[in-house]
């Protein structure tokens, strides 16, 4: 495959679109990518990308880029990639979906395939098909719209496919590295519906809980991507009819979902009375790195109101990031007066400080947990 001849444009500088855009542009292919906010594109090659680099990091350094119309951009790409940033208020998705959607859908390309993996709902890719139909000035045999879930861990991928999709199914699978059954939209949002309940199920099942304060099992799951996959449940239940029994399964989840910061709050407070240490002596490091491609203000928020939560019963609490515990060398000073509790927010954290603390004669404990939305944000 030829990718230096390939144009893609990927609308969006969401994570996903942060991360498919240095894969295609890894291979070689030419790459732009437009700030969703401001139909602002930028072209860039496979130098100007690294994977030590964070996303705001790289749309700073504007020497790096070239900047083109966004006309130019959309018309001239063989694939349009459509992922903007709206894992977030549920009640702007479907609003901002059919903006841009106006916005591109007139300037597609002949032969040129839209790519979109962040659900609507149920029924929502239906919408995303009739919306393109509505403003596209092409006839179905000319242009293509694939629905790819991003659900690259499994060994199948299942895609929603309307019109003329040509090879981009081979392209995609070639990208990700994973099969990719092409589908109709009615099974593939299906398929994503039974992966997102079967995912929040196994973790509700497994979510920490007082009872469960002297033995935590070291194989209960971590999902870092729970931020996204709640906006799905979310979209799940508020697109379901009233009475259905998905209706009330969903319901269930999110609950149980958002009332996972006071259990775990709970957990710790189980700890400290185990080990007979009073609130005011325990000091708490709450442990949050960023990743590379983190654009969310949302976790952000998340992060600091756990660290409130935990406030309001200890009196020592840091939240901090890997780095800026090893900066401030609070593992390798005494902890004996003060005991340390560390509750690792992500599985890099987890791992990392775990090899840290090991074989030290320290009074710290390790909590695996999670970043999760709750009624708090």
């Amino acid at each position: 495959m030829s990718w230096g001849k390939r144009r893609l444009t990927v609308y969006g500088l969401s994570a996903e679109g942060y991360d498919m855009a240095l894969r295609f542009s890894e291979k070689g292919c030419e790459t732009t990518i437009i700030d969703e906010r401001l139909n602002s594109p930028m072209k860039f090659h496979r130098r100007d990308f690294s994977r030590n680099r964070t996303v705001d990091e790289f749309f700073e350094e504007e020497s790096l880029t070239g900047i083109a119309s966004f006309e130019e951009a959309i018309s001239t790409s063989e694939i349009i990639l459509f992922c903007p940033k709206i894992r977030c208020d549920i009640t702007e998705i479907q609003h901002q979906y059919e903006r841009s959607l106006k916005e591109i859908s007139p300037l597609l390309p002949k032969g040129s395939v839209l790519v979109f993996w962040a659900p609507l709902g149920q029924n929502g890719q239906k919408e995303v098909v009739r919306t393109v139909q509505e403003y596209v000035n092409r006839t179905d045999d000319e242009y293509g719209i694939v629905f790819l879930p991003p659900f690259f861990d499994d060994r199948t991928n299942f895609a929603g496919t309307f019109g003329r999709i040509g090879d981009s199914i081979e392209i995609f699978s070639d990208i990700i590295g994973k099969k990719i059954q092409p589908s109709n939209m009615d099974d593939a949002e299906r398929m994503f519906f039974n992966k997102i309940l079967e995912k929040f199920s196994y973790y509700a099942s497994q979510m920490i809980t007082f009872s469960e304060a002297k033995n935590l099992p070291e194989d209960s799951p971590y999902y870092d991507d729970l931020y996204a996959n709640y906006t799905d449940l979310n979209l799940i239940y508020n697109t379901t009819r009233r009475g259905t029994q998905l209706k009330s399964y969903t319901s269930t989840l999110i609950r149980v979902v958002e009332s996972y910061p006071k259990n775990l709050l709970n957990y710790v407070k189980a700890l400290t009375k185990e080990l007979n240490v009073r609130p005011s002596r325990a000091r708490i490091i709450v442990l949050w790195s960023k990743s590379n491609y983190h654009v969310r203000q949302d976790v952000d928020r998340s992060f600091s109101e756990l660290a409130s939560l935990l406030q309001d019963v200890f009196v020592d609490v840091q939240p901090l990031s890997m780095k800026e515990l090893s900066r401030r060398r609070l593992l390798t000073t005494s902890t004996v007066r003060n005991p340390t509790f560390i509750i690792a927010c992500s599985k890099g954290d987890l791992e990392e400080v775990k090899g840290h603390v090991q074989g030290r004669n320290q009074t710290v404990t390790v909590i695996k947990a999670t970043l999760t939305p709750s009624r708090l944000t």
